[in-house]
């Protein structure tokens, strides 16, 4: 007879970031997402990229990826580092799929979100929360069509 041992190890929480304040009168856009773009990050000894939603994305606008969206990085230096550049919030979860190729993902553009709960790229290997200045400027507009109410 076979015996079951159930392994003690501690793994890192992991799994979908809710962000919105309400589903009520949410809108989306279609973009693509360069892979390029996103951090690689480590979970649990395995590195991969893997983005969330409730990260704060924005337009390249030079380089090889120029025409498709990232997550906004301050450092960035391909457009994603520009206020007038942000589109609005990734509503996509891709836990592995950006380790392949670029996706194409659901931005919401018009939404009530919870500022504590958003992110950015801090650099090609991390996440931080979204500063106080990328909030206030999802808050007065963003982007030209990002209308996104930051509570």
């Amino acid at each position: 007879m076979a015996s079951f041992t159930k392994n003690a190890t501690k793994r890192t929480p992991f799994g979908k970031n809710a962000y919105l304040r309400s589903t009520q009168d949410v809108k989306y856009e279609s973009y693509t997402l360069a892979a390029s773009t996103v951090p690689t990050i480590t979970i649990d000894t395995n590195a991969g990229k893997t983005i969330q939603p409730g990260t704060v994305m924005a337009k390249c606008t030079s380089g090889a990826e120029s025409g498709k969206i990232g997550p906004f990085q301050t450092g960035a230096t391909d457009g994603r580092q520009t206020v007038a550049n942000i589109v609005g919030v990734l509503d996509t979860f891709l836990p592995w799929q950006l380790d392949n190729r670029d996706v194409e993902v659901a931005v919401a553009y018009e939404a009530t979100v919870v500022g504590a709960w958003l992110f950015e790229a801090a650099s090609a290997t991390a996440y931080q929360a979204a500063q106080t200045a990328t909030k206030a400027a999802l808050a007065t507009g963003g982007g030209a069509n990002c209308a996104i109410l930051v509570r």
